[in-house]
């Protein structure tokens, strides 16, 4: 979207959403005690909002969650409580709360939410407006493009990267991470990336550096690795200390070998104390078409492509705060040299322009899209389907 009333777009509808926020006390009741309303709690409570958990579960009313205490919807509005209410339940059970919510007499859109449209499309703006502070779901900081494996099409073009190229220093790293967090509040998760980071000379520096300074800020602080790379005990005691999840992506179904080093690796994690995850088994990627796709300049092409992604994949380098991570690494791991000036410059930004960024965030610059835009399938890659980690050379 094309800025058009630059850290103004959402005036229109921001004060009356902030508005019903504030008359309900600026509190966030979370309708599901489960793995999500948990999520949701993690964020809710940095952001001071969180209110409490209703849930139809007797058992949970009576035993309460992780120490937090569960309350019926009946109990809830004979109290008197005030507050949006956010549904975290299962998709399949969502209708079947709706209906529960409308049957007392709550408004969808001004009394609840679903989960989904609440994070992306209404807490951001309304943690600007009314809370004053700047939300962000995912960014990252990509330390090196330098990767242990070859993988064709790689989304990030990491297989055109040599392994002795150079990494981002780690006085940039640490810019990077001043930048971000001189102008945003809070973030859900906050990721070191590659290329394989685990291959970062100054990764622990970085981990210490984030963890020691922005910690509060970060509900969820990762590192996502390819597994192939067995960290040490600094680095993993580091991870314990600062709670840094390591996100493993599984591309066994293709790689021979990789499931001994990920069952070596989930065992290291466990008795280092270390939070982990581990992908499903992915048998297929998608073809971004980076190489392949020209729409030839064509502007309203290029916005139709990029109103339609919205991907979720930040990246902040130094100053500069790219909407795309896969748009500027591809574009410079295979040095096409598209978008170079795809990016809002954080230094540019003063104190009071949390708006500018939230619009950013949110989709508006000054072109409506990114030149990367004419050179990706964006969300149809779905419809090209590629074997997942195939190498392009021997490993």
């Amino acid at each position: 979207m094309k800025w058009k009333n630059k850290g103004h777009e959402f005036d229109n509808i921001a004060w009356d959403i902030a508005q019903n926020f504030k008359d309900k006390g600026k509190k966030i009741y979370i309708f599901g005690a489960g793995l999500l309303g948990e999520e949701l709690r993690a964020i809710m409570e940095k952001t001071g909002c969180f209110a409490g958990f209703i849930d139809n579960n007797k058992k949970k009313q009576e035993l309460g969650v992780n120490g937090i205490k569960v309350i019926s919807l009946q109990k809830y509005l004979e109290c008197g409580a005030r507050g949006l209410v956010v549904i975290t339940a299962d998709r399949k059970n969502i209708p079947a709360i709706t209906v529960q919510l409308d049957a007392v007499g709550l408004k969808e859109g001004k009394d609840f939410y679903e989960y989904q449209e609440f994070m992306k499309s209404v807490f951001p703006i309304l943690s600007v407006y009314a809370n004053d502070q700047v939300y962000i779901e995912l960014a990252q900081i990509c330390l090196t493009e330098r990767c242990t494996l070859k993988c064709k099409k790689c989304a990030h073009g990491c297989y055109a990267v040599d392994i002795k190229s150079q990494d981002m220093s780690i006085k940039t790293a640490k810019e990077s991470a001043d930048y971000f967090f001189s102008h945003v509040d809070i973030i859900n998760e906050f990721v070191l990336i590659g290329g394989e980071p685990f291959l970062y000379r100054d990764l622990d520096e970085i981990i210490q550096y984030i963890g020691k300074n922005y910690r509060e800020k970060i509900v969820i602080f990762s590192i996502t690795t390819n597994g192939t790379i067995m960290p040490d005990k600094e680095t993993l005691d580091l991870c314990r200390k600062y709670k840094v999840t390591i996100r493993i992506s599984d591309y066994s179904m293709t790689i021979r070998g990789l499931e001994t080093k990920y069952r070596q690796l989930r065992e290291k994690l466990e008795n280092s104390h270390v939070p982990y995850t581990v992908s499903d088994k992915e048998n297929q990627w998608m073809d971004y078409g980076f190489e392949s796709v020209d729409r030839k300049g064509r502007e309203k092409e290029m916005i139709q492509v990029f109103d339609k992604c919205k991907t979720p994949c930040r990246e902040i380098r130094g100053s500069r705060y790219y909407y795309c991570v896969m748009a500027r690494s591809v574009s410079d791991n295979l040095k096409l040299g598209i978008g170079k000036r795809d990016y809002l410059d954080l230094d540019g930004l003063k104190e009071g322009d949390k708006k500018i960024l939230l619009e950013f965030q949110m989709g508006f610059s000054e072109k409506g899209y990114l030149d990367m835009c004419g050179h990706c399938h964006g969300s149809d890659a779905v419809k090209y389907p590629i074997p997942v980690a195939e190498q392009v050379q021997r490993i």
